[in-house]
C-alpha cells in the first residue's frame, strides 16, 4: 500500500512539474499562480503546495528535472574516444535538434530565456548552470577538445580555448532560440554546422 501511495505522489509531482512548465512558459513564471496550476489540473491549491512549498521551490524542481534530462543527452551523445572539436560541434548539433523537436525542451528553453526574472539569492545556482555550462557539459567539452586540438597539431598554438567555447556556446544558443521563435527560415541542424565549420576553419592549422 505505501508503495502504491508513493508511486501515486510520483505522478501527481510529475503532473504538476509538467502543468508548472506549460504556463510558465506561457503566462510567465510572474504571472503564474499555484490557483492556475491547480485549476488546470483539476486539483486544489492545498494538494500542490502538499508537494511543493513554494512557487519557487517549484521552479528549482523543475530547472533539476530538465537539466538532469539535458545531461542525460549530452552523455549519450558524448564522444567516446578523445575529444576533438569537430566530434563536439556534431554532438552539439544533434543536441539543437532533440531540443527542437521536443516541445517540452522548447517550453523549457524558452521559459529559462525570456520567462524568469532572477533572484540573486535563491536562483543564482540556476543561472550560473544554464548561462555558463560549465557543469553539465558543453562548455567544458568545447574547450577540452580545443586542447586536445592543439596538442595535437590540428589547431593553431594562439587559438583560447575558453574564448572558441564561449563562441560555440554563443552560437548554439542563439541559433535554437531563433529556430524556437520560428526566425530561422532554413534548417537548424545544417545552420549550426555551417557556422561550426566556419569556426573551425578560423582556427584549424592549415
Amino acid at each position: 500500500m505505501a508503495r502504491r501511495a508513493q508511486k501515486d505522489a510520483e505522478k501527481t509531482r510529475a503532473r504538476i512539474l509538467a502543468s508548472a512548465l506549460s504556463l510558465f512558459a506561457g503566462k510567465g513564471y510572474d504571472h503564474t499562480t499555484f490557483n492556475d496550476i491547480a485549476a488546470r489540473l483539476k486539483m486544489t491549491k492545498g494538494a500542490v503546495y502538499w508537494h511543493f512549498e513554494s512557487k519557487e521551490v517549484l521552479l528549482v524542481a523543475l530547472v533539476d528535472e530538465m537539466l538532469a534530462k539535458f545531461q542525460r543527452q549530452i552523455s549519450e551523445l558524448m564522444p567516446k574516444d578523445e575529444l576533438s572539436f569537430p566530434a563536439i560541434a556534431n554532438m552539439m548539433v544533434k543536441n539543437a535538434e532533440l531540443i527542437v523537436e521536443d516541445p517540452k525542451g522548447s517550453a523549457f528553453f524558452m521559459l529559462m530565456k525570456t520567462q524568469v526574472k532572477w533572484r540573486e539569492a535563491s536562483m543564482s545556482h540556476v543561472r550560473e548552470e544554464l548561462l555558463t555550462n560549465r557543469r553539465f557539459g558543453p562548455f567544458q567539452a568545447f574547450m577540452d577538445a580545443v586542447r586536445n586540438d592543439i596538442r595535437a597539431g590540428r589547431v593553431k598554438d594562439s587559438v583560447a580555448p575558453e574564448q572558441v567555447a564561449a563562441m560555440c556556446i554563443a552560437v548554439w544558443d542563439g541559433l535554437v532560440q531563433s529556430r524556437i521563435d520560428h526566425f530561422l527560415p532554413c534548417d537548424l541542424g545544417e545552420t549550426l554546422s555551417n557556422a561550426y565549420w566556419a569556426v573551425w576553419e578560423s582556427i584549424r592549422k592549415k
